[in-house]
């Protein structure tokens, strides 16, 4: 009997993922360190020269995180191994949950290892994949709140999720987009509108109300990271980076643009929860490729795009011939090994 890669069971697929996340951890060291490092030693320089200023007076959790891993390193290659783990689980488990596709699979699991390996380019891999977690719980959570009665609980999750979102990655505020697009797609009530809200501005005024309770200004925590987003050049990723790197991210949206004609082709055979789980990742594909293009983009950022592109990808390969289906995914497969072994 010939293995069907399209239509993977649970099994295979998470030894993949988990075999993917030992490469991409164990290669995580070196100048990805160094790189770690860096960025902590200069979280912690700016820190102090803000607290001598008065008007930040605590990190955000982003600096934390970098400072965390500067700190260490090893701990935080675990976390962040466990994060990508916890990552493909959950988008995997998305993936089924609503039959996206139409046929059992569990493809969406190591895609989004293979996606993630292939395009996280940078040495802060804590934040990488803490960014990367928050953003799958937030879409799970947005899928969850698409039902008949009220869902307060899911959709103040994932406004929650996505109000923090912007405090780990700055780069990430354009996906901030995403809550009154879900309301519109999944038809959401006023009073959960108010919830989301609610959620969603929780983060920064918390981080707004600890810093002004340790002496700085109240604004500071909000206003440092809006300061961060406008300033510099759009598209300064793009060209500042080499051209060698940038052949893997552009493979990746490649591919999800095929798969994105072959979603239009099939859309009116779709029931209307998977046609509108199916938009709203690709919404969410394209705010990520949107805060690439932005002045606050960094290598790590391009990893967001990993979620969106595990939940659409299948959809292209479960619909492809078995003989075209199998060589591109171990090339997928081996070309993120071969980016992760190289970095």
């Amino acid at each position: 009997m010939k293995f069907d890669i399209a239509r993977q069971p649970l099994v295979p697929a998470f030894l993949t993922l988990a075999a993917l996340a030992v490469v991409a951890m164990w290669n995580a060291g070196g100048p990805a360190v160094d790189t770690a490092v860096q960025a902590g030693h200069a979280a912690e320089t700016v820190d102090i020269g803000r607290n001598a200023a008065g008007a930040l007076a605590v990190s955000s959790p982003g600096e934390l995180l970098a400072q965390f891993q500067a700190a260490h390193p090893v701990w935080a290659r675990w976390i962040a191994g466990l994060l990508m783990l916890f990552t493909g689980m959950s988008v995997g488990r998305l993936t089924v949950r609503y039959n996206l596709y139409s046929v059992g699979t569990c493809l969406a699991i190591p895609l989004y290892g293979a996606i993630a390996c292939s395009l996280a380019v940078g040495g802060d891999c804590l934040t990488t994949f803490a960014a990367s977690a928050l953003l799958a719980l937030a879409t799970k959570n947005f899928c969850r709140s698409y039902c008949n009665g009220f869902g307060f609980d899911a959709i103040f999750r994932a406004s929650l999720y996505i109000g923090l979102l912007p405090l780990v990655a700055t780069a990430a505020a354009p996906l901030l987009i995403l809550l009154p697009l879900a309301v519109m797609l999944f038809r959401r009530t006023l009073r959960e509108v108010a919830v989301a809200v609610a959620g969603l501005l929780l983060p920064a005024l918390t981080l707004c109300y600890v810093n002004w309770a340790a002496g700085g200004e109240f604004l500071a925590p909000v206003a440092e990271p809006g300061s961060a987003f406008i300033a510099g050049t759009p598209l300064s990723l793009f060209l500042s980076t080499p051209v060698h790197n940038l052949v893997l991210p552009g493979a990746v949206f490649l591919l999800d643009l095929t798969a994105l004609l072959f979603f239009l082709s099939d859309i009116h055979a779709l029931g209307t929860k998977p046609r509108l789980i199916f938009i709203f990742n690709i919404s969410v594909l394209l705010l990520t490729a949107a805060a690439l293009c932005g002045p606050a983009a960094t290598p790590a950022t391009v990893a967001l795009a990993a979620v969106p592109s595990a939940v659409l990808l299948p959809f292209m390969f479960v619909r492809i011939h078995r003989a075209i289906a199998l060589p591109l995914y171990l090339l997928l497969l081996a070309s993120a090994v071969i980016s992760a072994v190289l970095q």
